[in-house]
């Protein structure tokens, strides 16, 4: 399924796949801590929608129990949690949680995934998704070239230097951020749902 990127804009939440890359965790350990009902997923906006989505707060808690979690009994993690859970965004969080006597430094990690997080809308300002770009496909932002494509030489054995002189409306960062972005958003076949149903293009801008 192709990334919905109005996620990011109205921060209603990552998938696990998106989770992985701001937390550093990976995809297998996030799922199956949705599958554990250790960290809740936000209501389904559709329907149709059966991707799983999770909040800032959860991501802040999955940070923290890599870090502390062999410290706290299931019933600190789930204090922990708890309390996490009551900050309602990304500004709203405590510099720390006092779990029994042991106090949970919060503000490194919640920063941490702040920076992750504008590094995944970072890659995004290379990426732009519009159905009369090659039916739709994610293409680098004022290009055609497709970012699977790209990928796809990639993990043939091109080199970057080879990518770059064949495309040559590329950059170095600019190759590199579709390569990461694709890692990301893996394609999947014919999605389906259109990103562009009703009529709502999505992308970010021009």
């Amino acid at each position: 399924m192709l990334p919905k990127t109005e996620r990011r804009v109205s921060g209603t939440g990552l998938s696990p796949r998106e989770a992985a890359f701001v937390t550093g965790l990976s995809e297998k350990t996030i799922n199956q801590a949705i599958d554990r009902a250790e960290v809740e997923t936000l209501p389904a906006r559709r329907v149709e929608d059966r991707e799983r989505m999770l909040a800032f707060p959860e991501l802040v808690y999955l940070r923290l129990r890599r870090q502390v979690g062999e410290l706290l009994s299931p019933e600190g993690k789930r204090r922990l949690r708890r309390e996490l859970g009551q900050a309602a965004g990304e500004d709203e969080h405590p510099e720390a949680v006092n779990i029994g006597a042991l106090e949970v430094n919060v503000a490194p990690e919640v920063k941490s995934l702040k920076e992750r997080l504008a590094e995944m809308e970072r890659l995004w300002s290379f990426i732009t998704i519009h159905p009369d770009v090659r039916a739709g496909e994610p293409v680098v932002r004022g290009t055609r070239i497709g970012v699977h494509t790209l990928a796809d030489l990639s993990r043939q054995g091109a080199p970057a230097e080879e990518l770059l002189e064949d495309y040559p409306a590329l950059t170095p960062e600019s190759l590199q951020a579709a390569l990461t972005w694709a890692g990301m958003y893996p394609r999947r076949g014919r999605p389906p749902r259109a990103p562009w149903k009703d009529g709502v293009v999505i992308r970010r801008g021009s």
